[in-house]
């Protein structure tokens, strides 16, 4: 349905008297016979005349010549024939000039994968042999490696992440620039670099990545942060993270790999500008697997209903999941199905299946409001789920009262 609608589009640009092609990524994933989610256009068409042809458009980047055309439910990104001028941010060019020749357009882009285009027919245009790499399982940059390095220094990591996803070697002489060219790394927005890193541990072959940012060195601008090091373990954890589906689980098993503590994860996440969401997430699971992990390395040895109790079932359902990648192959065991059955035996699951509530406790005890009524209503729930206090008002608030009376105890003589 996709192709269908994007070769409407080619369509009208050719009925039009203009040149238009499928490029980049899609052709690669579509020789290659993976899924296809976006697909990239090119023409010698100027984004005005795509925007006449197109009156559903968004003019998202007239400046680089890229113009986004609606047709039907989808978003194509339309972009006319360029070269690039110099490049002073390793990132974008300084000039861009429309050009009216194909092959000159490719000649820009980063690796010769990538460096295919296609017409309706399905003729390919491939003047920098990309099909023959695609062949090889090689990713090769186009043309002078360490320029096409310095007009964008993100290409570094999408050299690792492609080998990541598509289990790829890099060509020699393009592997040596990327080795003379890490430097360049830290001069572009830590947020494309998390992105590609994301991408990169999304990938089917993590290791093949892993290896080529140790081999290569692309992390060394980002020591102060602990980055190389974090890379350096997650090579020995690859094959534990195919075995995750979630970005949370992946990082805080490489943050519990590295034994990164609680401080050094949180400042690398917020290094990483992951949001406040993210961050906390990874944050409580890591310090949790490190926390478990060293006594919970069985099935036999798991203990949930506490567990359920303090942190709730979906963190231990992750928990859950962690562990069985670390213990893949050597425990083949379902550790969700015990989560789910040992949450289903709880008489009580989280602190509104109490009869009482912190507002009871308040009045009934006579206190402010304050951090006591949280510890004191995780208490209850502990006595009521595991240890068979009849969850009663009158039994609650009077167990309520011998916590506060120990913990009073226990302030006073410490």
């Amino acid at each position: 349905m996709l192709k269908e609608q994007a070769n409407q589009i080619l369509a009208r640009l050719e009925e039009n008297g203009f040149e238009a092609y499928f490029v980049g990524g899609c052709v690669r994933d579509w020789l290659l016979g993976r899924p296809v989610h976006d697909i990239d256009i090119c023409t010698n068409a100027h984004p005005r005349d795509v925007m006449r042809l197109f009156p559903e458009h968004i003019p998202t980047g007239l400046q680089h010549g890229t113009v986004t055309v609606k047709q039907g439910d989808a978003l194509f990104e339309v972009t006319t024939f360029r070269v690039e001028g110099n490049y002073r941010d390793f990132r974008r060019p300084d000039e861009v000039q429309f050009v009216s020749d194909l092959t000159e357009d490719l000649q820009r882009r980063d690796f010769t994968i990538n460096a295919i285009a296609m017409d309706r027919a399905g003729t390919l245009f491939d003047p920098f042999h990309g099909l023959a790499d695609l062949r090889q399982r090689i990713i090769r940059a186009v043309g002078e490696p360490k320029q096409r390095f310095a007009e964008d220094a993100l290409r570094l990591l999408r050299a690792a992440r492609f080998a990541a996803q598509l289990g790829f070697e890099i060509e020699p002489l393009t592997y040596e620039a990327m080795k003379q060219s890490a430097d360049f790394l830290p001069r572009i927005a830590v947020e494309r670099m998390r992105d590609e890193l994301n991408k990169l541990l999304n990938g089917a072959f993590p290791q093949q990545g892993f290896r080529i940012i140790g081999e290569t060195g692309l992390l060394r601008g980002y020591a102060e942060w602990g980055l190389p090091k974090l890379f350096a373990s997650a090579e020995t954890q690859a094959w534990r993270l195919v075995h995750l589906t979630t970005l949370p689980e992946k990082w805080s098993l490489l943050f519990y790999a590295a034994g990164s503590r609680q401080r050094q994860t949180a400042e690398l996440t917020h290094f990483l500008r992951m949001s406040n969401k993210e961050q906390a997430e990874i944050g409580r699971l890591a310090a949790l697997l490190l926390r478990v992990a060293p006594e919970w390395d069985r099935p036999e040895s798991v203990k949930w209903a506490p567990l359920l109790l303090n942190v709730g079932r979906q963190r231990c359902l992750q928990l859950a999941s962690l562990l069985m990648a670390c213990w893949h192959a050597a425990q083949p065991t379902d550790l969700h199905t015990e989560v789910d059955a040992a949450y289903q035996q709880l008489p009580v699951k989280t602190l509104q299946d109490l009869t009482v509530s912190g507002k009871d406790l308040q009045l009934h005890l006579q206190k402010k409001p304050g951090d006591w009524i949280g510890r004191v209503l995780q208490a209850l729930l502990v006595q009521v789920a595991l240890h068979g206090l009849a969850n009663r008002p009158e039994t609650l608030l009077a167990a309520a009262k011998k916590e506060v009376e120990r913990d009073a105890y226990q302030t006073k003589n410490t």
